[in-house]
């Protein structure tokens, strides 16, 4: 079947339950999916968006009929969706102020990261409580921004973690580094020659710099220190020099 995935805005993009795309007969009935068509982007009959199963899957739909409270549409190509890197990013960004840990979200995702996961390093700056409604509004932020950059799978915001229990999934990443202004191992050396890379996790700790007794524990989990060069980068910045320098050097 054509792939039309070039023909689709990426304002067209969305990511559904699975479930709704097992047959060729689409009907939405999502109050949110529904406002966004509806009201804010005026789609009607014949136009066409891109539905994402958010593993990987895309299907191209017409849609056939739009009212205020569902939607129906005929699937017209289904094909692999784009979007995204060989290499899985796991990013374990430590909670700083709420508006620059939701701005890192939203461009992380933008640059890859399939998986964010907070974490409350010790010098981390912790402003309310993270309830059910927050996680809620950060994997709202991922999913809006993997639609917008055009990603084939749905970026995971993880529960909030301990450091020390951040710690223990180092084993699972193919490479582990910890963003760090003290290290004197610049991320470029510590890739091998020939990448063959599949899951990188990067640590990435808060305004107030890394304790110690942190940097240490990371060193006994095998997560390596590493610099981006001379420049002192905000907590919400590294991160995505980091994922970008990664992308670069990667070829992804």
């Amino acid at each position: 079947m054509v792939d039309d995935t070039l023909a689709i805005p990426n304002t067209r993009r969305f990511f559904v339950n699975p479930g709704w795309l097992r047959t060729d007969q689409v009907e939405i009935a999502d109050p949110a999916i529904i406002h966004q068509w509806e009201r804010v982007l005026r789609l009607r009959a014949g136009d066409r968006v891109m539905l994402l199963d958010g593993q990987g899957l895309a299907a191209i739909v017409e849609i056939t009929h739009i009212d205020r409270r569902r939607a129906r549409g005929q699937v017209v190509a289904r094909c692999q969706a784009s979007g995204e890197p060989a290499v899985t990013f796991d990013l374990y960004l430590a909670l700083i102020r709420p508006e620059r840990f939701e701005w890192g979200i939203q461009k992380a995702v933008e640059l890859g990261v399939y998986r964010i996961v907070p974490v409350t390093f010790a010098r981390s700056l912790i402003t309310g409580r993270i309830d059910e409604h927050r996680l809620a509004r950060w994997q709202r932020i991922a999913t809006e921004a993997a639609e917008q950059a055009g990603r084939g799978r749905l970026p995971v915001v993880a529960e909030p973690q301990s450091f020390a229990a951040a710690l223990t999934r180092a084993h699972t990443a193919d490479l582990a580094i910890l963003l760090d202004e003290q290290a004197t191992v610049h991320l470029r050396t510590v890739l091998p020659p020939q990448p063959s890379l599949r899951q990188i996790a990067i640590y990435s700790g808060p305004e107030g710099g890394i304790d110690p007794t942190e940097r240490m524990a990371a060193h006994q989990h095998g997560i390596q220190s590493v610099s981006l060069g001379p420049r002192i980068l905000r907590a919400e910045t590294a991160p995505l020099a980091a994922l970008a320098m990664l992308q670069y050097a990667l070829q992804y």
